[in-house]
């Protein structure tokens, strides 16, 4: 990767996120490989939290192809936006969170494409030094179509997720339902050597059992309320690189952002891949 789009990175990924939380308030930094990055509680501290959906692809056999899913997510404690302007990055992880599996991709036809995945891990808070073992699987349908000049995808998924406290009383599920698509915009530009296509996207998820976050009450900053999500919204915007950026299983095909929203709840998120 070239140093100079690595500074870009790290800029974005540091700036996106950062949160309060306590010791005793659910473990979302455990579901970061499949909220994405974005604003969750953890523990204790301010936290920024930033999700890489790493890949390599094993086999493929007539329509059914089949990999390694190697998502990572990491947690920085006390780094919130005003360290930006003096580059004041933070020196040690707080959290992190490794959860492999399997993906079996199988291409019906030309339009639909089949994914399915199963995925079982691990994840640490640093500074307190207590775990959870994450597990998760889903189901998706991508269809693929074109509109005049406009290239799009049209994305279906079901999935499930939850962890259990390592040797300590801490668990947590949620399982959703989430449709959306991806339009591609008939134009191409270059950055930094790189070509890319400009993409928008939107989605909407609803939640078998409800998730539950902490929030700032937006009557006080420092008023702390319980919000409980049964349905949200989102849409943004991607960069999709002709190329990958960096290795090819652990590389940059996406570069985005976007703005999640529920009753009561709102959250930024960075992007590193496929949106939906």
């Amino acid at each position: 990767m070239k140093p100079s789009l690595v500074t870009l990175f790290i800029l974005l990924i540091l700036a996106i996120v950062s949160v309060k939380a306590e010791e005793i308030e659910p473990v979302h930094y455990a579901y970061a490989n499949y909220l994405g990055s974005g604003i969750y509680k953890t523990t204790g501290q301010h936290a920024s939290l930033i999700s890489m959906p790493f890949t390599y692809e094993l086999g493929h056999k007539d329509k059914t192809s089949y990999g390694l899913r190697l998502p990572i997510s990491l947690g920085f404690f006390d780094f919130g936006l005003a360290d930006l302007p003096n580059l004041d990055f933070p020196d040690e992880v707080g959290t992190i969170t490794f959860t492999p599996g399997l993906a079996f991709n199988y291409q019906y036809n030309q339009d639909w494409l089949i994914e399915s995945y199963i995925d079982i891990g691990y994840g640490r808070n640093l500074t307190t030094n207590k775990g959870v073992n994450i597990h998760s699987s889903g189901v998706s349908a991508l269809y693929n179509f074109n509109m005049k000049n406009y290239d799009a995808i049209w994305a279906n998924r079901i999935y499930y997720a939850r962890y259990d406290g390592n040797g300590y009383d801490a668990k947590d599920s949620y399982a959703a339902i989430q449709t959306g698509i991806d339009v591609g915009l008939p134009l191409q530009y270059q950055v930094f050597g790189y070509q890319f296509q400009p993409r928008v996207f939107a989605m909407a998820f609803w939640y078998f059992s409800e998730v539950d976050f902490l929030t700032l009450s937006a009557r006080s900053l420092d008023e702390e309320k319980n919000v409980t999500l049964t349905n949200s919204v989102e849409f943004g915007f991607t960069l999709h690189f002709s190329e990958t950026i960096g290795y090819s299983w652990a590389g940059i095909e996406r570069l985005g952002l976007s703005y999640r929203y529920s009753k009561n709840f709102s959250a930024f998120r960075l992007l590193f891949s496929f949106p939906i």
